[in-house]
């Protein structure tokens, strides 16, 4: 493994995170450079779910096929071997390729490959090569390892509170029960919170809330794909007069429901962002990988307070967004 490869390596990474999750979910988000020494041949990332992958986005984008003998492929996921999916796998597009020598940043997590691509590769004469450190790697994989090993969607929880230091666990509230979209967040946190939107594929709340506070659930203060919509609703209590396809009733127990939204409907991540009814049962039932909690120091109370959900015991980590707004970040 030579400095260069780590670069190109690198550069796989740059291109897997152009990947949207609106399109390219529950696929993971995977980038791939062909190179020769320090020149590149060609690169390519996964678009859309069901569409090309990486590595032939990266062949295809190579003008003289003639040079792949004499090149490396490098890929932030090990390569696909596996049928029964939309694409055709793409060990076998490598080796027909001419392609002698592959870097890869890590292995799939996936039961169905977790390997098996990598020995194909080497079982054809291929050498191949792991990146020595894949925790980056990795860190793209979150939503789609949850995916694989628990058959539901990953979850992130958020929610913006009123505060008084900003300091971790401190409780405040979260809105008004009787006045809809009481305002919390400043700009920066809208900017915030919106960017995070555009790093999931759905975003939810509950009926309550969308009939109260009509949010709009778009990411328009940050570039970026907005998620699609989904309103929970108590199946107990009937279907909403409203009710459309973005409309999923909240069966009991949670995980099932999760698990139906990403078995049938491919979701391959969730941004939860209220109400509080609806993030206090998640939270309950340990439903959920993340929680993000966006504290605006100084903010009104809201007439007739509904108190933000407990923190619960996670590795936190801190971001000052202003002078006034703080965001606290846990995970699993």
């Amino acid at each position: 493994m030579t400095e260069r490869d780590l670069l190109w390596l690198k550069r796989t990474l740059e291109l897997a995170r152009r990947a949207i999750p609106t399109l390219v979910e529950p696929n993971p988000p995977v980038g791939a450079v062909i190179a020769r020494g320090e020149h590149l041949l060609g690169e390519g990332y996964h678009q859309r779910f069901g569409g090309a992958h990486a590595e032939i986005e990266a062949l295809r984008a190579v003008k003289d096929p003639n040079l792949l003998p004499a090149a490396t492929l490098y890929v932030s996921l090990e390569p696909c071997c596996h049928v029964g999916k939309k694409t055709p796998p793409c060990v076998p597009e490598i080796i027909s390729a001419g392609i002698r020598r592959v870097v890869v940043g890590c292995a799939d997590p996936n039961p169905a490959v977790n390997g098996q691509g990598i020995q194909a590769l080497r079982a054809a004469g291929i050498e191949v090569l792991m990146a020595p450190d894949p925790k980056p790697f990795l860190a793209l994989l979150r939503h789609f390892r949850t995916n694989i090993l628990f058959q539901r969607p990953y979850i992130t929880l958020k929610w913006a509170q009123t505060s008084v230091t900003g300091t971790l666990g401190e409780r405040g509230y979260i809105g008004s029960r009787r006045q809809g979209r009481w305002a919390i967040s400043g700009f920066w946190g809208r900017v915030w919170g919106h960017r995070l939107r555009t790093h999931h594929s759905h975003i939810a709340v509950g009926y309550r809330t969308w009939r109260i506070d009509s949010p709009a659930l778009t990411a328009r203060y940050f570039p970026g794909e907005s998620p699609k919509s989904i309103i929970f609703y108590d199946p107990r209590r009937g279907i909403p007069a409203e009710a459309d396809e973005r409309f999923v009733p909240l069966e009991q127990p949670l995980l099932l429901t999760f698990q139906k939204l990403y078995v049938q409907h491919k979701v391959g991540s969730i941004l939860v962002e209220g109400g509080a009814a609806l993030l206090n049962q998640l939270l309950a039932a340990d439903l959920y990988d993340e929680v993000h909690v966006l504290m605006r120091i100084g903010a009104a109370t809201p007439p007739e307070p509904v108190e933000a959900p407990l923190m619960p015991a996670l590795r936190w980590r801190r971001l000052r967004l202003a002078p006034d707004e703080v965001v606290w970040i846990g995970r699993h």
